[in-house]
């Protein structure tokens, strides 16, 4: 599914277009709309879907503070301030105050408990020029997550900015008056710049950035394919793809070359799963080992050891797709591999071979451990990723 503006006099309106499955728009007619921030986070939008003039429109609640669903995305991206009247934008750099509308957020949708979780995957931005940039929201959450990280402990008005902002959007119970002034608490205290602020923040605390994307024209073939309002994509696949698209971020992050030596040193460059040690050899220009992400996201020490594994190439892809899941079994004091029943039935129905990750499956020895217990998965960690997994977190 899609939120897209739409014209309609001279804002513009945002509408709730297209299925996903068995999902249609109309099933989530004057539901309560929540936004995924990060995996198993998500804030209230203070909005719903309604039909208008026989339009899926986007209303904002009695508790709103005229900021739609895609203008509370933008500030979690922390973008420049979005127009919702596109004729009003110009120039060739989008990433400019009020120069760009978010014209789509291409989005899964999942019904939950007294409303609708609305996870989004790419936001497109444009303006009256015919520029168009699309964001992947997943690299940029992630760049926001390690200045969120990167604040906790300093001192000053942009770290305090950049906390009040953590703790609005990392909450599900805040107002949306604390979600706009954390954002214009962050513009503030960063002198009212222009253009985009990210970066900015990056450098005040050194961190380095991700590869931004950069500003381009899209054809229409392209935006049409990419945008398809209707997508037939199983709930359960689409969590195990966003948790996958997350790690794909943070492993691109600026310490992630001190995460993967951290993680090879702790394990002795040792399987977890199947316990071969596979370090680098004279022979081989790398380790035949990779340092897996647990969570990807905020709330957790993100390159912390005990937010890591150390995975063979095959059994990280395995652990990365949801194939392989691990988790902590107090009644024997031991971390197990597990293969999920659905994907058991969709490996067969494809006839996939599953040998080789059957022979990991199991109680893992002690002895393909770190030494340091301290440094062990953090048996929350492993709960908190299954629970998102499974569907019981959101």
């Amino acid at each position: 599914m899609n939120i897209a503006l739409r014209p309609s006099g001279g804002r513009g309106e945002y509408e709730l277009a297209g299925r996903q499955g068995d999902l249609h728009v109309n099933d989530l007619f004057g539901l309560a709309m929540f936004i995924e921030i990060i995996p198993g986070v998500a804030i209230n939008a203070y909005s719903n879907c309604v039909q208008k003039d026989g339009k899926p429109r986007i209303r904002l609640t009695q508790a709103a503070r005229n900021a739609h669903p895609s203008s509370l995305i933008a500030a979690a991206m922390m973008l420049p301030k979005p127009r919702r009247e596109k004729h009003e934008t110009h120039g060739i750099n989008l990433l400019r105050w009020e120069q760009f509308v978010v014209q789509t957020v291409r989005i899964d949708v999942m019904q939950r408990t007294g409303g609708v979780l609305i996870c989004p995957l790419t936001v497109r931005l444009e303006n009256a020029d015919g520029a168009r940039l699309d964001i992947s929201f997943a690299e940029r959450m992630a760049r926001v997550v390690r200045v969120w990280t990167a604040a906790a402990t300093p001192k000053g008005a942009v770290a305090d900015a950049v906390r009040a902002h953590a703790a609005a959007f990392t909450s599900a119970n805040s107002p949306q008056a604390q979600l706009i002034n954390s954002f214009s608490l962050l513009h503030a205290a960063l002198n009212k710049p222009d253009g985009d602020m990210l970066p900015l923040i990056e450098a005040h605390f050194e961190l380095g950035s991700l590869n931004a994307p950069s500003v381009g024209d899209i054809s229409a073939e392209l935006a049409d394919e990419d945008f398809a309002e209707e997508v037939h994509v199983d709930p359960a696949e689409a969590r195990v793809e966003r948790v996958r698209q997350w790690r794909l971020a943070a492993v691109r992050g600026s310490s992630a070359s001190a995460f993967r030596r951290k993680i090879r040193e702790a394990y002795d460059s040792r399987c977890m799963f199947s316990g071969q040690r596979l370090p680098r050899t004279s022979a081989t220009s790398t380790a035949g080992v990779d340092a897996a992400h647990i969570l990807p996201w905020s709330r957790f020490d993100l390159d912390a050891t005990k937010n890591g594994l150390c995975l063979n190439k095959q059994c990280h892809w395995a652990f990365d797709e949801g194939l392989l899941r691990l988790n902590y079994d107090d009644s024997v004091n031991s971390y197990i591999v597990s293969i999920p029943n659905p994907v058991r039935l969709a490996t067969q129905a494809a006839k996939f071979d599953l040998e080789a990750f059957e022979a990991v499956v199991g109680v893992i020895p002690q002895c393909r451990l770190p030494a340091n217990e301290l440094i062990w998965p953090a048996k929350t960690y492993l709960a908190e990723l299954n629970c998102f997994l499974d569907g019981k977190a959101a």
